[in-house]
């Protein structure tokens, strides 16, 4: 019996290996090409849909591409405005993507798996290399950690990385267990059928998923044990990086640690808890959430890119 179970958790380990594909080829207008894949979905919450702000012409490249990745159980909305304002100053495409899941209901955030995120992630990638000569990453928590893979896994098309609290662990114990074999299936019953958290104001309950299933937990655990293996030591993009010491979500001593191992230049701006800022100290600007913080982390990259 010891044998078979032993067996039946190395196979389901041996599954649990999962790397970034290669960014897919476009073809024909990108526009289309989002609008296609989102058509699939009927549910989407209007403003989260994976799209592209053109800076001028429609299919028009610019020097700079801006793309941004949204965190767990957030959506496009969650940095705003903050990209059209990067747009505005660099004269910049924009692409927001819709990380699978996200932006639709509660039961679609049980849907995907962290093979999903990846690919969504590698789209995100190509979607900026058609629309811009140049490629930023903003990534915010879970989208952070996924920058962080991508700018490793592809070193030569990533040109900039923002990383806005990248969640590379979490300062909760027993957090490795969802990565444990059937995880999906036992996690409900020792957390609960569903997770989720009180939304601050109106935008927070729309634009976020404020409940979703406990198993939707499993693949963030994948991403951070995909982003604390990931060789950031090859990424060869400079990375700004914004998190805060007081942040209640993700822990800001993994943060500090695997930054570390970043192969280019790192610059960090550390922040505080203040007034006017998300009360989790973990979503680090936007209107909706840290509104006092949108137009000094704005500066801030805006110089920031100026010296590259």
């Amino acid at each position: 019996m010891r044998a078979a179970m032993a067996l039946a958790c190395a196979v389901a380990l041996a599954g649990c290996g999962a790397d970034m594909p290669a960014p897919p080829r476009i073809d024909g207008e990108v526009d289309a090409w989002l609008d296609a894949r989102e058509a699939t979905f009927d549910n989407i919450v209007p403003g989260t849909e994976k799209r592209v702000l053109w800076a001028g012409e429609t299919g028009e490249r610019t020097d700079w591409a801006i793309v941004y990745i949204h965190g767990f159980s957030a959506s496009s909305e969650e940095l705003r405005p903050i990209p059209e304002r990067l747009s505005d100053a660099l004269g910049a495409n924009v692409c927001y993507t819709r990380l699978a899941g996200h932006g639709r209901d509660s039961e679609a955030m049980a849907e995907p798996r962290v093979e999903d995120w990846l690919a969504d992630m590698a789209e995100a990638l190509a979607v900026g290399e058609r629309i811009g000569e140049r490629v930023m990453l903003i990534g915010t928590s879970n989208g952070g950690a996924l920058t962080a893979i991508a700018t490793a896994r592809y070193p030569d098309r990533v040109d900039a990385a923002v990383l806005i609290s990248p969640v590379f662990g979490v300062p909760r114990r027993g957090a490795f267990l969802l990565e444990w074999p059937g995880a999906r299936i036992w996690l409900p019953w020792v957390l609960g059928p569903t997770g989720g958290f009180a939304p601050e104001n109106p935008d927070h309950a729309l634009y976020w998923t404020e409940s979703y299933p406990t198993e939707a937990l499993v693949p963030v655990q994948r991403v951070i044990g995909l982003a604390q293996d990931a060789p950031l030591n090859e990424a060869e993009a400079p990375a700004l990086l914004f998190y805060s010491p007081d942040d209640k979500v993700v822990s800001p001593e993994a943060i500090r640690t695997q930054m570390a191992e970043w192969g280019a230049p790192v610059t960090t701006v550390e922040i505080p808890a203040q007034e006017g800022m998300d009360p989790s100290n973990h979503v680090l600007a936007g209107d909706i959430l840290s509104p006092a913080l949108t137009e000094p982390v704005t500066q801030r990259i805006l110089d920031w890119v100026a010296g590259l």
